[in-house]
């Protein structure tokens, strides 16, 4: 038997909004969690609209997170798009001096913003929302090895952008 689509929000709410947030986030926390509250809604309202041609035996959880990572793909790709036109304005010297004067953590949080969107979610996934690969696999309609293979290639763009930083 079907679970209560009230029983769904109650259960996955939470995770789903930490999921959105991690994976919409950027330095302005009360704007990041403004628009992932404003994307698990739209997720649990797509997820509604949608309950009652599901099958019973789905996984009620990776088709929450695939609604969730459709989403989030569509409003970072938004985001980068406004980001481009916004970065080709800002470059003048004072931008660059201050990015060079930050500390690790929010240039490694830039980092992994600057990611494609795949490996940005397929990261969160594994590493903020411990989750296996077979998992994400579902979630972004994909092979294990395939989730296996934007995880790894992730970290490898992140350890080679802090190296170019260092050296």
């Amino acid at each position: 038997m079907a679970p209560r689509f009230e029983d769904l929000i109650e259960r996955h709410h939470d995770e789903i909004f930490s999921y959105l947030w991690r994976l919409v986030g950027n330095r302005r926390q009360s704007d990041v969690a403004l628009e992932a509250e404003d994307l698990t809604q739209e997720v649990f309202l797509r997820a509604y609209e949608n309950y009652s041609r599901l099958r019973r035996d789905s996984n009620y959880r990776a088709w929450l997170y695939k609604i969730a990572t459709h989403l989030a793909y569509t409003r970072l790709r938004q985001a980068k798009t406004r980001r481009d036109k916004q970065r080709a304005i800002e470059t003048d010297a004072e931008s660059v001096r201050e990015m060079a004067c930050e500390s690790v953590g929010p240039r490694l949080r830039a980092l992994v913003d600057a990611l494609p969107a795949k490996q940005k979610a397929s990261l969160a996934m594994r590493y903020l929302q411990d989750l296996d690969y077979a998992e994400i696999a579902l979630i972004l309609d994909c092979t294990e090895q395939s989730a296996r293979a934007n995880v790894s290639q992730a970290i490898r763009r992140l350890r080679t952008a802090l190296e170019e930083e260092i050296k």
